[in-house]
């Protein structure tokens, strides 16, 4: 009998150790093929994205083919090119050599804005992929308006854009001759102009847009000369940290620029409705007599005479009290005049036509409280103010000093301390931006407004948080120390951030040559020389870069109506978005 309980004993643990191995291989195989199945699944999901970004690359590669760079078009033969253009669009198919894919443009809707006489749209493109039926779609908005082709770019130049150590740049580049590159960043300090700093090569996330593969060139530390890369044992990943995909040839010829003089005297006809070629003529006489005192009164008397133009030379004299308080005479005629004088400033806080400005303009938060154009002057009827003079935007107060309009001035624009700015301002002079904090507006709507600064003249950005080193790392949202503006300049440019931290979330473009220095992580005041990071350079991560630019692409369309505009039509594209998660098949 106990053989026999032995032997059933056994037969259950057999069956039972079988059911357990059938269990088990039944799982491990379900895992195997499940597996495989998300694994297929995932490599679609992949696949239909980047088949969606080709469908809207080659649709705005479609539109600029087919707009960029066309001249003084009719906005009715505008208006034909866009329709005919939109059908060939709905129609456009991406080619794949993958099997069960298809990727199209599913839908596009325009928006036509139209300022005086130049008539601009909006295009939003929405495309659709599909592979072994995982569906992604993507959308894209296609700005086609007779706009300057700087706007693109995160930075860039006209010229050569050179780039002395770890530079961080997310967003596209154009270089209209050479892109030189070298990992020492060079500096000046205690009026030394010869200080060095070995440190890694630049770093971009983006487009870099250049005239052909041999425009790319490295400094050789031997021979003191740059040769193109592919004459070195470099490779784009290590002096860029881009791959070949993001090299894009542009050709300089076809690079729509822009007249800072032509473009002021635009924005003023646009302001005063006086004519152009009035205004022309001043300002030409001005540019011609550089360093004459007064050089500008004769285009202030021409704008005077505008329409709706209010003319104001500063505040009246600020009255002093009475020694007799008891004098009722006196303190009523001292009331009076502090009445008049503080509804002076209070005018500043919602101007509704264009204001010819007479001299130096100082806006200092406390007098100078704010300058802000109500949004109808601002955005829809194009109402700016006029400073003959120097422009200084410097905040003494603790409050906030906003400035909310958009400004022509004839001198040099100064902007310091900590200031929240919706704002295009084009400027004759040069402009210098020292220890700033310049922050865009938030709208009720939760948009961020910013700077648009074009000058004539150089940009100097001096000294912003020299030699901070609780800065932490890149964050657009939190970081004071961050730049909200987009510089251009007529001339050449030098930006550091060695010593300074040089964080723009926006742009900077300079039609002459551009050249960046900057190094990593931490710099403290040595009083010889900088006391650099103890870490080593290439250990530092980009994020701790003292020079980052991250173009931000809403800025177009924030300041829309304050851009410059040229004859040539141009095609600016916007960022990818993904319009909902993958629709995976059953």
């Amino acid at each position: 009998m106990g053989s026999e309980k032995e032997r059933g004993y056994a037969l259950v643990l057999v069956l039972f150790m079988i059911l357990l191995l059938t269990i088990l291989g039944t799982a491990v195989v379900s895992s195997t093929l499940g597996g495989a199945t998300r694994a297929e699944t995932r490599e679609n999901d992949v696949q239909s994205l980047h088949l969606a970004e080709k469908t809207l690359n080659e649709a705005a590669s479609f539109l600029v083919t087919k707009y960029n760079g066309r001249e003084d078009i009719a906005p009715e033969e505008l208006s034909q090119l866009m329709q005919a253009g939109i059908d060939e669009l709905q129609r456009l198919t991406t080619s794949t050599d993958l099997p069960g894919a298809s990727g199209r443009i599913t839908d596009v809707t325009t928006e036509q804005v139209s300022v005086g006489e130049q008539t601009s749209y909006k295009l939003n493109l929405t495309a659709e992929a599909v592979v072994n039926g995982v569906t992604r779609r993507l959308t894209q908005q296609v700005t086609i308006g007779a706009y300057p082709d700087f706007l693109n770019y995160a930075f860039g130049s006209e010229n050569n854009v050179i780039i002395n150590g770890a530079a961080y740049g997310m967003g596209n580049i154009y270089a209209g001759r050479d892109f030189l590159i070298d990992n020492t960043a060079k500096y000046i300090y205690n009026n030394d102009p010869n200080k060095t700093k070995d440190t890694k090569y630049p770093f971009f996330n983006g487009n870099i847009f250049i005239q052909n593969m041999d425009s790319i060139k490295v400094l050789d530390k031997i021979t003191g000369n740059y040769q193109p890369y592919s004459r070195t044992d470099l490779t784009l990943q290590q002096i860029l940290g881009v791959d070949n995909s993001k090299i894009q040839l542009r050709d300089q010829k076809k690079f729509i620029s822009i007249n800072v003089a032509e473009s002021f005297i635009d924005k003023a006809e646009e302001a005063t409705n006086v004519d152009r070629n009035s205004i022309k003529a001043a300002v030409d006489y001005a540019l011609a007599h550089s360093g004459e005192e007064g050089r500008f009164n004769n285009l202030a008397a021409v704008l005077k005479k505008g329409s709706g133009v209010t003319a104001t030379s500063g505040p009246p004299a600020k009255p002093t009290l009475p020694t007799d308080l008891d004098d009722t005479a006196a303190m009523d005629a001292y009331n009076e005049a502090l009445k008049e004088y503080d509804a002076y400033f209070v005018q500043f806080n919602s101007f509704t036509n264009t204001v010819l400005f007479n001299g130096d303009l100082k806006l200092d938060g406390l007098d100078y409280k704010s300058l802000i154009f109500t949004d109808s002057a601002k955005q829809d009827n194009h109402k700016w103010l006029i400073v003959n003079g120097d422009l200084t935007i410097s905040n003494y107060s603790s409050d906030p000093l906003v400035v909310k309009a958009n400004i022509l001035v004839t001198g040099n624009v100064f902007i310091s301390d900590s200031v929240q700015v919706d704002s295009t301002i084009f400027t004759l002079g040069s402009t210098t931006i020292e220890d700033a904090q310049i922050k865009g507006v938030q709208t009720e709507k939760g948009e961020r407004k910013q700077l648009i600064m074009i000058s004539k003249g150089p940009v100097l950005v001096n000294k912003v948080d020299s030699f901070n080193n609780d800065y932490g790392t890149y964050n657009p949202e939190s970081n004071p120390n961050i730049l909200d503006a987009f510089f251009y300049t007529d001339e050449d440019a030098e930006l550091y951030g060695v010593g300074s931290i040089f964080w723009l979330r926006g742009g900077f473009f300079s039609k002459g040559d551009l050249t960046i220095n900057a190094v990593l992580g931490k710099a403290t005041d040595g009083g010889s020389d900088i006391i650099f990071d103890a870490r080593l350079q290439n250990t530092i991560p980009f994020n701790e870069s003292r020079f980052i630019i991250n173009y931000d692409y809403d800025f177009f369309e924030n300041q829309y109506e304050g851009l410059p505009r040229v004859k040539k039509l141009s095609v600016i594209v916007g960022k990818k978005q993904l319009l909902f998660s993958p629709v995976l098949k059953k």
